[in-house]
């Protein structure tokens, strides 16, 4: 028997007011590898609500971030504590909010009057960078069950398993899929509880995605931003 599921988070005035669609729930298969598969296939399908962290757990500095972003991964708006970066199609802008938690202000190589503009980039700046490189958001959910092994299930539609970084290194990650068999946390690290590298959390599938190019006067061009001096890399 099909089960329709009503979300009941309300959109926001930046979806146009429109709701999030509805979930169908479905079977998993029983085979964990198989039911992570299923969900990381249903990446990239829908848009979604996105929030992430990346390099808790100790690390030198925390990037995150959260807003929208459509299916294709090319248009979204994600807010962070020290920037906003929105994205339509091949055009991008940046907007920094404040120097980043953490960067000394001699690292700080941006004029006060450019906080609060919006610079124009490039998809190629932003292929510079780890967090919004191509295939953001969708790429390290997927990677991490694709390179995934040992996979358990820990309750009825959640799982952990071991997986393999671009440096081959092996690191441990826990995911947690929705009734309609979608992904909706993944958190990586080296130990449990598996979150202190970075975890993504995904809600509101289907969600409206409408952007548009910020207000001329507001745009500035910049010859080039560092990734890594803006609070994300």
């Amino acid at each position: 028997m099909v089960v329709v599921l009503g979300l009941s988070a309300c959109a926001g005035p930046e979806d146009g007011g429109r709701r999030p669609e509805v979930a169908v729930s479905v079977s998993l298969p029983a085979d964990p590898k198989a039911a992570l598969e299923f969900g990381a296939g249903k990446l990239g399908t829908q848009s979604a609500r996105v929030s992430f962290t990346l390099g808790s757990g100790g690390w030198p500095r925390e990037t995150f971030g959260s807003g929208v972003v459509d299916a294709t991964g090319t248009n979204y708006e994600i807010t962070g504590e020290s920037f906003v970066v929105r994205r339509i199609g091949d055009e991008v802008w940046l907007k920094l909010l404040k120097r980043p938690e953490g960067t000394p202000a001699d690292q700080w190589f941006f004029h006060e009057k450019d906080l609060n503009k919006w610079m124009r980039r490039s998809v190629f700046n932003m292929d510079t960078s780890t967090t919004f490189s191509e295939g953001f958001p969708w790429k390290l959910p997927r990677r991490a069950v694709k390179n995934g092994s040992d996979f358990v299930r820990t309750g009825e539609r959640a799982f952990k398993g071991a997986t393999a970084t671009d440096s081959e290194k092996i690191t441990h990650f826990s995911a947690e899929l929705d009734q309609a068999g979608r992904i909706t946390r993944l958190g990586v690290g080296t130990a449990e509880p598996f979150d202190n590298l970075y975890e993504y959390t995904f809600s509101d599938f289907g969600t409206s995605v409408e952007l548009q190019p910020p207000p001329a006067a507001e745009v500035i061009d910049v010859e080039y931003v560092d990734p890594l001096s803006t609070g994300f890399w």
